[in-house]
C-alpha cells in the first residue's frame, strides 16, 4: 500500500470557545491531491514545534482572523477582526521552523499574510479604504469571484497551467509591501496581490484566495497537487 505524505494543517479557534475549528475543506482539498491531513493544535508549549515538524512532508496554514498590526508598525483598524494571540505567536514560530527545514508549505489567505508579515512585509488592513480597489469581502450570501492573473513562470502559474483564473475572494485585508525573498505571482484587476511564493525553496507558496472551497475545479485543486508532489520529493532527500 502506497504511504501518503503527511500534511499538517494549522487550526483557529471559533467564537472564543475552549476548542480548535478546522474547515473540512482543507482537510478533503489533501485528500484528494492526495496527502494524508493532519490537524495541528496551536495551544502547546512552542518548544515541541520541532517534534510536530519531524512529522511532516508538507504543511498547510491557514485562513483566519487578522495579525496584530504591530507586527509592522501600525495599530489597530477599528474594522479589524482580532486573531487569537495564542494562534499568531504559534504559527509565527511554525512558520519560522519549517522555512529553516525548508519543508514543503502552502499558505492560504491568513497564511499569505503571515507569510509576509513573518518575511518583513506589511499589509492593507482595510481594502475599501483603498481608492480604486474593488470589494474583496464576501458581502451577504452572494460568493463573490473575480479573476486573478498568474505568472507563468512561477510555481504556481506552472501548478495550474494557465495565466488566468477565476478565483473567490473572502478578505478584507492584503499585502502591501512585499517581504523579503518573495516574489509577487498573482494580481486581481485591481491591483490587489493574491499570490507570493519564495523561488529560492522547494514550494513555498501563497494565496489570498481559498483554494480549498473551490477543490472541484482542476485549477484550484493545482496548489495542493503540487503541495503533496513537493511533500513526496521531500520524503527521499
Amino acid at each position: 500500500m502506497k504511504t501518503r505524505p503527511l500534511i499538517g494543517i494549522t487550526t483557529d479557534t471559533v467564537d472564543g470557545k475552549p476548542a480548535y475549528y478546522l474547515s473540512h475543506a482543507y482537510a478533503f482539498a489533501v485528500e484528494k491531491a492526495g496527502g494524508l491531513p493532519l490537524a495541528i493544535p496551536y495551544q502547546i508549549d512552542l518548544s515541541l514545534i520541532p517534534q510536530y515538524v519531524d512529522l511532516l512532508d508538507g504543511i498547510l496554514f491557514t485562513g483566519g482572523d487578522d495579525l496584530d498590526p504591530a507586527l509592522y508598525g501600525k495599530t489597530w483598524h477599528p474594522n479589524a477582526g482580532r486573531i487569537d494571540p495564542a494562534r499568531q505567536k504559534f504559527e509565527l514560530a511554525l512558520l519560522a521552523e519549517v522555512e529553516k527545514r525548508r519543508l514543503p508549505t502552502l499558505c492560504i489567505c491568513l497564511g499569505c499574510q503571515l507569510l509576509n508579515v513573518h518575511r518583513g512585509g506589511s499589509l492593507h488592513q482595510f481594502i475599501p479604504d483603498l481608492e480604486g480597489k474593488k470589494e474583496h469581502r464576501k458581502v451577504g450570501e452572494v460568493l463573490r469571484r473575480h479573476a486573478v492573473k498568474l505568472e507563468a513562470d512561477s510555481q504556481l502559474g506552472q501548478a495550474i497551467g494557465v495565466t488566468e483564473i477565476s478565483a473567490n475572494t473572502y478578505h478584507k485585508q492584503a499585502v502591501n509591501i512585499v517581504g523579503r525573498g518573495l516574489r509577487v505571482v498573482a494580481t486581481s484587476p485591481d491591483g490587489i496581490i493574491e499570490g507570493l511564493e519564495d523561488p529560492s525553496f522547494p514550494m513555498l507558496v501563497a494565496v489570498q484566495w481559498h483554494p480549498e472551497r473551490l477543490a472541484d475545479e482542476a485549477e484550484h485543486l493545482a496548489p495542493f497537487k503540487l503541495l503533496v508532489e513537493k511533500a513526496i520529493d521531500g520524503k527521499f532527500f
